[in-house]
């Protein structure tokens, strides 16, 4: 995930963005795992938000963009899911996303690697990530937050955007060198 505050994501520790509004984005892996019996082992979702405010202040507005990859069925079911409509964590973090959802189907291009993650949808989306530097040694900082009680997951892993561009619409935005962050979490759900 990505957006566009300064490093560490108020949002993890329920504070408001650094600069007032959040514009941010995120893709999903399900390594193994399936909805109403139905598998989705290695498909993959994204999304490209922006909220005037807090999230907890809810008036987000979404695109949730779908593997190009998945069966029709498929894409139904992960679509429940990235929208928040089958609950769990993601149905916590899209219940802010309360001024729209518009649903597309992309190529998605994700690797999972710490510091030398990236994810691209389409050529509306391109985010990659890199350690955060030292701003007196220029040594990688390493930093995480455990959160027994998160949002989304327990424990993130911080990182710095090398590039988060997003051109979709008016979802028009552009921020290197400010927050990223990289999970890896079990989830489930009814």
């Amino acid at each position: 995930m990505a957006c566009n505050c300064n490093y560490g994501c108020p949002c993890s520790f329920e504070a408001p963005p650094t600069f007032g509004s959040c514009e941010a984005s995120g893709a999903f892996r399900i390594a193994r795992g399936d909805y109403g019996g139905l598998s989705l082992d290695g498909l993959l979702w994204a999304h490209a938000s922006l909220w005037p405010g807090p999230l907890h202040e809810r008036n987000g507005r979404s695109i949730i963009y779908l593997d190009a990859q998945a069966t029709p069925e498929q894409r139904a079911a992960l679509a429940e899911i990235a929208c928040g409509r089958a609950g769990g964590p993601i149905g916590v973090f899209m219940s802010t996303v309360t001024a729209g959802i518009e649903v597309r189907v992309a190529p998605i291009q994700f690797h999972f690697a710490g510091k030398d993650s990236w994810y691209r949808v389409g050529d509306e989306v391109d985010v990659a990530l890199e350690a955060i530097r030292n701003p007196v040694t220029g040594e990688e900082h390493q930093a995480a937050a455990l959160l027994p009680t998160g949002m989304m997951t327990t424990k993130e892993d911080f990182y710095a955007t090398r590039r988060f561009r997003v051109r979709a619409g008016d979802f028009d935005f552009d921020y290197p060198a400010r927050n990223a962050l990289a999970f890896a979490h079990t989830w489930a759900g009814p």
